[in-house]
Formats: structure tokens, sequence, C-alpha cells
């Protein structure tokens, strides 16, 4: 080592030195140069003693850039210190020129200045950029010359292929200092392979780089923070508390210093990427101990140190210690040979593992017969990975080294993809979930709502089939789209316009005008239009639905020709003498009576297909019958004919069947939602109704020539969406579709209807079984995807539209939000079941009431039956006798049956008066009627017999006896 006050180098200091501190010495001087080696321990050479002894101070210039100041002042004092304390027996002197290059003189003022007063033997260039007046002066006046590479450059680097890899299209860097914000941005001359949005975490001056992130449009797709340890952590919070971090797989923790175990959000981040450096391996580089890059180590504050201790071994070893040149830069002085040769000193330097050559970053004209200027940097090994509760072992992906990222696994797969997809509400399309018994909107445990419907399904399999995420994006004001008088869009269209938005999947019409801000995919759902929703009409059930097919004044008509009829049969059968009952002789057989009950019944029956059986015999009782026949047949026939047509008439009367019609008639009100799609429609169509009728007319009166062409009576152009348009504001359009249902459902007679979305209106008549829709779909256009103009994503989604197009997915949905089933299961109507028994239930009440008046009249004829036989209990049983006994006997019981017998047994012995004959006690001696034939002494009652066919076997003689009977 050389001693300070003697100038002499002495080499038993290093032979007295302990085996620790031999080892650190022999070690740092391993790359040194044989030559400078045992000149340095033998003390060789009269003239390298000279200019050692003569050699103690180590004069160096550093060239900083302004933001670089505060933290250059810190690092540079800790380095002095540490390069005391290695007691290098070389006094470094510094002095700093900041560039301010805005004014270049004032810079070269400041180097002159500190040359002439100073002197300097090395310039040490921390600078962005090359200061070529100053570097030009430096090198003709001998003046050594080494230029350090930004310390943010190999972070950069790396950072650049690793997302080459993930295939990044736009990320946004977050650093900690404005120093780092600058390197960042200097390293956009070399380029980013990705587009890069650069935030300086530190600026108060400006919008906080949190709210700044939020609301870019589209948002990035990767994040990287480029920080320390410690700083990372107060990032982390700012970027958390402003719920910025939500997809981990997006975010990149790159760690600026050996310190990122103080990151205390590891389970916080888990899966997302780490970028961390060794420290032990780092200080192995460096030669130091491993405390040395523990707390408080920097790549700034090491890189000079290394340097520096380099800069301070090349020195000592040197031929001639680097004496500081003094310039006057006022004095025409041309450089000599000896100030030339001042800087070959650094040919001896020898420069540590931790520090290496990297090819230059900025493009400068190369000078005459320049040699390579030297751009220094750190090489330290960074370790990438993910943050995972597994070892790192298994969680490492890649390590970058030497310029070159060597993958530990095969591939580094990117991150899925996330867009922003706005939509709009509108069913069935995207609608929020709701509760369906109170209506409340249902949220995710996020708080965010829940969306259901056709659109939601088809994002989900396109995100499935592309790989990506996505976030629902609802308009904040508008709705589909509307453009104002500026010219600027609202809604799904104005965010798309905005950026808000990467697409939008939605209800979108494809509009001519909407295709000159925004570019149109293949249609997802081919045709859709406007239609007319009315509800139908609630038709009045009787239970006695038949008996309004004629009038109450029809019906008592009829009671009164039936009961006018009745008693007119009765009159004539009565006091005709051509009647049966008069006339016993012309109808000697049994004939029906006509009494007031009978004709009655014969007027009642006469009404059905059974007929009301016999007719009266007389002339005018059946001339009477005969107009009371075709009478009924008449009135029977107007009635069924009516009823048909009262049934068939109800079941056709439908609502208006087209929009022509709608607008022809004035019962029904209907309305459209208040600027909706529909809603202009209509204003466009009335406004071109106005624009063709003020062009006839003009032609019309302006004609000179051929005016006989115009003399029309009728306007040739119908005004019917001029009279709509006017009838929808009379009715005042609702705020919402459902609003518009909801009205449709409350009219019951069917006198309100409204005009929206033919797709939308089919979904809810499959849910509302009140509600059908009339007439044809008009004004009809497609529903289809919408991209940015110009958008990347064009091709991609277009092709998987086709795609799902081709696997008929669109029809899946359409079969599962349009779901007919959801009919069927609504009660059928009178058109598709027929007549229902609410119609006709009075007919079965009719068959009631009289099978109950049945009852009851069967019930007072068994108590009149009863009653009657309590009082002829006297003769209760007559016993026959046999004609051909010898003996006539006759049996006569009391009114118990027994007396009457004993007595008889009694008088068995007696002899008895036998009784008269039946002919002698009948008849009396006259001749019996030939209605009745003696038997052989027994009485059986004669079958009674009715009709005309009995009354001819009466009437002819029949080889079996006829058989009479006694009342």
């Amino acid at each position: 080592m050389r001693d300070m006050e003697s100038g002499t180098w002495t080499c038993q200091l290093a032979w007295t030195m302990t085996q620790s501190e031999h080892l650190q010495l022999m070690a740092s001087m391993v790359r040194l140069d044989i030559f400078g080696l045992w000149a340095l321990c033998l003390g060789i050479g009269i003239g390298l003693n000279q200019s050692l002894a003569s050699a103690g101070e180590l004069r160096i210039t550093f060239w900083i850039e302004p933001v670089q100041r505060s933290e250059f002042e810190a690092d540079i004092a800790i380095v002095l210190k540490e390069l005391d304390a290695l007691q290098l027996d070389v006094t470094i002197i510094d002095t700093v020129v900041q560039l301010t290059r805005n004014d270049g003189q004032q810079d070269m003022d400041r180097f002159c200045e500190i040359l002439s007063s100073m002197g300097s033997s090395v310039i040490v260039d921390l600078s962005y950029s090359r200061w070529s007046e100053g570097y030009e002066l430096a090198r003709m006046h001998g003046i050594a010359y080494v230029r350090l590479e930004r310390v943010m450059r190999p972070f950069l680097d790396m950072f650049g292929d690793f997302m080459r890899q993930k295939r990044a299209n736009n990320v946004a860097m977050i650093f900690q200092n404005a120093r780092d914000t600058m390197e960042a941005m200097k390293q956009l001359m070399a380029g980013y392979p990705f587009r890069a949005l650069i935030l300086d975490a530190s600026d108060t001056q400006s919008e906080d780089f949190v709210t700044r992130i939020t609301s870019l449009r589209p948002p990035p797709t990767y994040y990287a923070m480029f920080a320390r340890g410690a700083a990372m952590n107060g990032l982390f919070e700012r970027v958390d508390l402003g719920k910025l971090f939500k997809r981990p797989t997006e975010w990149h923790f790159i760690f600026l210093d050996t310190r990122d175990r103080v990151f205390k959000y590891r389970r916080q981040v888990e899966l997302a990427t780490r970028f961390t450096l060794n420290a032990r391996a780092i200080c192995r580089s460096m030669q130091m101990r491993d405390l040395y890059c523990g707390s408080g180590f920097t790549l700034h504050r090491g890189l000079l140190l290394d340097v520096l201790r380099s800069l301070s071994y090349a020195a000592q070893i040197s031929e001639s210690f680097p004496q500081p040149v003094y310039l006057d830069c006022n004095a025409s002085a041309e450089a000599n040979s000896a100030e030339a040769a001042n800087s070959l000193w650094l040919e001896n330097v020898h420069w540590s593992n931790f520090v290496g050559y990297v090819p230059s970053s900025e493009t400068l004209a190369p000078l005459a017969e320049e040699e390579p200027v030297p751009n220094l940097s750190f090489v330290a090994n960074i370790s990438i990975g993910y943050y995972s509760s597994e070892h790192e072992a298994k969680t490492d992906l890649a390590v970058w080294g030497a310029g070159e990222l060597r993958l530990l696994n095969e591939t580094i797969s990117p991150s899925r993809r996330f867009f922003r997809i706005g939509t709009a509400e509108s069913l069935p399309w995207s609608y929020y979930r709701r509760n369906p018994d109170t209506g409340e909107l249902l949220r995710t445990r996020n708080g965010d709502p829940i969306w259901e419907g056709y659109c939601i399904d088809f994002m989900e399999r396109l995100a499935e089939k592309l790989n990506f995420g996505y976030e629902i994006v609802a308009p904040k004001q508008g709705h589909m789209g509307e453009r104002n008088e500026l010219g600027e869009w609202d809604g799904v269209i104005g965010d798309l316009v905005s950026g808000e938005t990467d697409f939008a999947i939605a209800a979108l019409k494809m509009y001519s005008e909407r295709e000159e801000v925004v570019d149109f995919l293949p249609p997802y759902y081919e045709q859709t239009g406007i239609s007319i929703v009315m509800r139908k009409p609630m038709r009045r059930t009787s239970l006695f639905k038949f008996m309004t097919v004629l009038r109450l004044e029809v019906w008592l008509s009829i009671v009164a020709a039936l009961v006018g009829t009745a008693l007119m049969i009765w009159f004539m059968d009565k006091y005709s003498p051509y009647s049966s009952r008069n006339n016993r002789d012309a109808y000697p057989y049994e004939c029906r009576e006509f009494t007031l009950r009978e004709s009655f019944w014969f007027a009642l029956t006469s009404f059905t297909p059974q007929g009301g059986g016999e007719a009266p015999k007389a002339i005018s009782g059946r001339l009477l019958v005969a107009a009371y026949w075709l009478f009924v047949v008449l009135m029977l026939a107007t009635f069924t004919a009516n009823l048909a047509a009262f049934l068939t008439v109800e079941r056709m009367q439908t609502p208006v069947q087209s929009l022509e019609q709608l607008a022809r008639q004035s019962r029904i009100n209907y309305t459209v939602v208040k600027d909706s799609d529909t809603h202009h429609y209509f204003m466009n169509m009335k406004f071109a109704e106005d624009t063709l009728y003020r062009l006839w007319k003009e032609l019309a009166l302006n004609a000179s020539r051929d005016f006989r062409k115009f003399r029309i009576w009728d306007y040739p152009i119908k005004e019917q969406f001029g009279h709509i348009l006017l009838a929808i504001n009379s009715s005042k359009p609702v705020q919402n579709a459902t609003e518009g249902f909801e009205k449709v459902d409350a009219h019951g007679n069917a006198d309100y209807a409204f005009i929206h979305d033919s797709a939308e209106i089919k979904y809810e008549v499959t849910r509302n079984c009140n509600l059908t829709e009339v007439g044809e779909v008009f004004a009809e256009q497609p529903y289809a995807v919408a991209v940015q103009q110009g958008s990347h994503l064009g091709d991609e989604l277009s092709y998987a539209i086709l795609e799902l197009q081709k696997d008929r997915f669109f029809e899946q949905l359409k079969a599962k939000y349009w779901n007919l089933s959801n009919v069927r299961n609504c009660p059928l109507s009178e058109d598709q079941e027929g007549i229902t028994l609410e119609s006709l239930g009075g007919v079965f009440i009719a068959t009631l009431l009289g099978l109950i008046l049945a009852m009851i009249t069967l019930a007072f004829e068994v108590m009149y039956y009863q009653r009657k036989q309590n009082s002829m209990a006297l003769v209760t049983q007559v016993k026959p006798l046999e004609v051909n006994d010898t003996s006539t006997k006759l049996a006569w019981l009391d009114a118990k049956g027994n007396a009457a017998d004993k007595a008889v047994k009694s008088k068995k012995s007696s002899k008895l008066t036998p009784p008269p004959s039946f002919e002698a006690a009948t008849f009396r001696g006259k001749k019996p009627p030939g209605t009745i034939t003696l038997g052989v002494g027994e009485f059986k009652p004669r079958i009674r017999e009715h009709g005309l066919h009995s009354r001819r076997e009466l009437a002819t003689t029949s080889t079996e006896p006829h058989i009479g009977y006694m009342e």
C-alpha cells in the first residue's frame, strides 16, 4: 500500500495482514494487470516510484441531468465514504456539471470554469444524451471520458423482451420518481415493442396516475410498476385504493433493488408477475460482502462505487498517475501530445463482473478517427416469476442476463385479453336480473349488477371461443346512441366512439348515420323491425250465453206461442165433435186424450227431435198442430243459425291488423317509447311526407306545361304517418318499454296499442298470456356488433360470428328466449278450444234444475201415494178363485186379515150358500162388452197396450184370448 506521508509503497503490509484481509485484497486484484501487480508489490522502476509518489488525487468531473441532481448528491456522498473505508490511498475530488441543454454556452462556461480552477482527470458522463461540445473539448485535451448508461435501461430492455413473449400491444408503465420516468422516456428513442404509457407516480403537479389510468380509454392491456421494495408498497396501496387492481395476471412488479422481500402484499397479488434481483449474486459480482447489498443498496449507488473503485485501481497501477488537465478556454491553446496521452491510462482499467459494456442506445454521427466510447452498465441476472404460495422453483418463468431472456418454461403464455363491452338494457337482449317478487336489482359481491339476456349469452360464448375476459359497460347517458346538434354521440355508440368500450354487443340496428362513426360486423340477428302489441280482448262470459242469441221479447213470444198453442189444442180436442174423446165409435181403440196437461206436454215436446207424440184426431186440431210444427221448425233453425253466427262473429272480433288500420281508426290509442328508434322512425317518416308534399305542391303549382297531368283530386301520397305521430303525441310517449307493456295489459277492452321493436314484443308475448302481436312487421333492420372504426378486432370477431352462425348457436339462443312452450302454458281461447263451459253452462244448469224439480215431484208423488194407500186400507187383498173348482169359494178378510178367515174355518163343517157367479154379480144379466173376455174362473189384470199397433191387434181376430181386468 502507498504511504500518504512518505509517498513510498511498502509490500510488507500485505504480508502482515490478516488472512481475511489478504484474501479480500487478492480478490480485488484478480483482474489487475500482471505487470501492474509486480510493480505495485516490488516497486520496480524509478519512474514508477516517482509517479506514484507524486500522485494522490483523482479529479473526476460528473456530467448529470437536472433530474438526477438530488439522488446523485445523496449517492455520491455515500459512495465517497465507502471508498474511504476501503483505504484505496486515492483521494477523489468530484465536480459536477449540470447540463441544462437550453443554453449551450452556459454549460460550456461552467465546464471551462472547472477546468481552469480545479482541473479534471476523468469525466464520468451520467447524462442521457452525450454532450457533443464538451466531449470534443475533452477528447482534444486528453481528458479521460467514461460514459455510464442509464440505470433503467437493463430493466426496460428486459421488460420489453418479456412483453414481446406475451405479445402485448399496450402497457401502462408506472415509475417511482421523475428520474426513472425520464430514463423511460429516453428509452422511447430505442423503441418499445408495444404502445407505452409512461406515468410518474411522484408527480404531484398533474393528475394522479390512478385517476388517469382509470379514465384512460381504451384501458391498457398490461400494467407495470418500477420501484424499489419500500416504494412498491406505497404504489400498490394507491392502486388498490383506486380499485385499479382487478386482474392479477395483467400486473407486473419490477423491483429496482434487492429488497423485494419487504413487499407485504404478496398474497393479495397472487398470480401477478414479479421481477427480482439476487442480492447475494450482485455482491459476489461486486466483490463485496453480502450485507452491502441489503438495506439501503441501490443499483445506481453500486454502479458508481464499482466504477470509481476501478478507476482508482487503474490510476494506482498506471505508469504515471493521471494528472488533472487545466485549461483556459479563452486562450487559444492547442492540445499537445502529452495531454492527448493523458487518457491512455484508462486502458489499465479492469471492471468487475458487476460492470460491463453495452451498446450505445443513442445514434450520433461518428467523428473522424473516433474510437468507441465506453458505455458502462451494471450486469445482473433478473429472475422472472409469478406470486404464488408454491415454491419459487415452480413459479419461475425466465431469467434475464447478459442482454438475453432465457425461458425456464417452454413458452410464456400471454395474459388473457380483457375488453370492455358496451351494452344497454333492452329485453330480451340484455337486462338486469331482478328479484321476481320485489323487482329489486340483484348484485354481485362486489356490488356490480348482474346482467342477463341474449347478448349476454352471446358475450360469454364469444369470450370462451376467443379466450378473453370482459367487463360489461352500460352507457352513462342515453340508450343505444343518438347524435346531438353538435355532432356528438351518446349511449352505446358514444362510448364506442370515445373509446370507453372496445366493442358493443347490444340491440344495435345498422343505421347509415351510425356507420359513419363505427364499423358494423356481420349481423347476429338477421331481421327485426317494428310491430304492434295489444291486449287480447276480454270476452264477457255468461252461463246463459246461448240465451243472448235471441232478445227477451223473442223468448217471451216463444213462451206465449207455446202456451197459446197448448190451450188451443185442449180447447179443440174438448169441443170438436170429431175428436177421439167425443167420437168413440170412430175410434174404438184407446186414443190419447188431450187434457190440459197433455196439451202443454205436447206443445213443449214438439220443440225436441223426439216430437210431441200422438197428434189430435180432429182436422181442426191437426191443422193447428201442423202450423205449430212449422213454427217450431223455423224457430229452431233460426236459433241454431243465429247461435252459430253469434259465436263465430264473436271469435272473429280481433283488433286492427295493420298500421294503416290503426291510423284510420280513433277508438284505439297507441304510443311508443320516447326518443326510441321507433319514435324517430315515425318522426322521420313524417318529415319525409312533409318534404314530398312540399315538393309535389311546388311541382304542381309551378307547372307551366302539361298542367292537366297535375289535375288530380287526391294527394298521391298518404299522410298516415302525420296522423300516427299526432296520435302518439296526444297519448304521450312512455319512458321505457316496461311502462308501455303495462299500459297495454291494463286496458282489458283492447283499446290501447304499443308500437315497439318486434323482437322485444315477441319476447313479451311469450311471457304474458294477455298480450298478442297484431299486424305484420315493418321497417325491418338487422342487429349487429359494432367496433371502433379500423379496429383490429373487426376481422377476428367477424370470423367468430360466422362460425357461430354455422354452428346454429343463434338459433339456440332464439329458441331459448322466444320459447313457444311458454305460450302453450297459457289458457286456450275459445277460438282454439271451442265453446267453453262458461259460455254454455246455463244449459247444464237448466238440465240440473229439471232434475231437481223431477226429484221434488217424485217425492210428492210418493207421499201422495202413501197417503192414498192408507185411506184404502180396508180392502187390502183379493184372493181369486179357480173357475174349474166344483165348489166356488170366496174368502173375505177383514182389515187385519184374520177374523174372517177364522170364521170361514170355523164354518167349514156348515153348509155355505155359494156366492153369485162373476157374470151375475158383475154384469147383472147384461151382455159383457167385447173388451172383456171371461176366463176359466181366474181373474187376471189385462196388460194395457198403447199405440196404434196395439189397437190394430185388438181390432183383429186373434187366437190368443184377451184378458180383461177390473179396477
